[in-house]
Formats: structure tokens, C-alpha cells, sequence
């Protein structure tokens, strides 16, 4: 089963240019998108450390029985 995606790569790449790209400040572009501050800031957090695939969404990881 996969993990529900609320935002989309494209979406989060476009807020993520906003602030990096055309200096509009963190709280303008999250209120403008309708999205809380924090979650801008981790996605700018994760596209700093790793580049674009930092925005990919993560698969969920599965673990054998004996690993647990």
C-alpha cells in the first residue's frame, strides 16, 4: 500500500522556485498556496541537501521478519 500523496512533486517544486529562485519571502508564498509554513520550509530544507529528487515523494520501507 502506498503513502497518500497530499502535494505533488510539481507543486512543491514551483513553492520551493518561489522563495529560492524569485526571492518572494516563505510566508507570502505559503499563505498564497494555502500551505503551513513549516512544510515549505522542510521541502526547502530537503531540495537544499538533495536537489530535485528531495521533493520526491518517499516509499514506505519494508522490513523482513527477522530484521524486526
Amino acid at each position: 500500500m502506498e503513502r497518500k500523496v497530499k502535494y505533488s512533486y510539481e507543486f512543491k517544486l514551483l513553492c520551493v522556485n518561489e522563495v529560492l529562485k524569485k526571492n518572494y519571502s516563505i510566508n507570502s508564498v505559503a499563505k498564497e498556496k494555502n500551505l503551513r509554513i513549516s512544510n515549505l520550509c522542510k521541502w526547502i530544507s530537503f531540495y537544499k541537501k538533495v536537489g530535485k529528487e528531495g521533493l520526491l515523494p518517499r516509499k514506505n520501507q519494508y522490513y523482513s521478519v527477522d530484521f524486526k
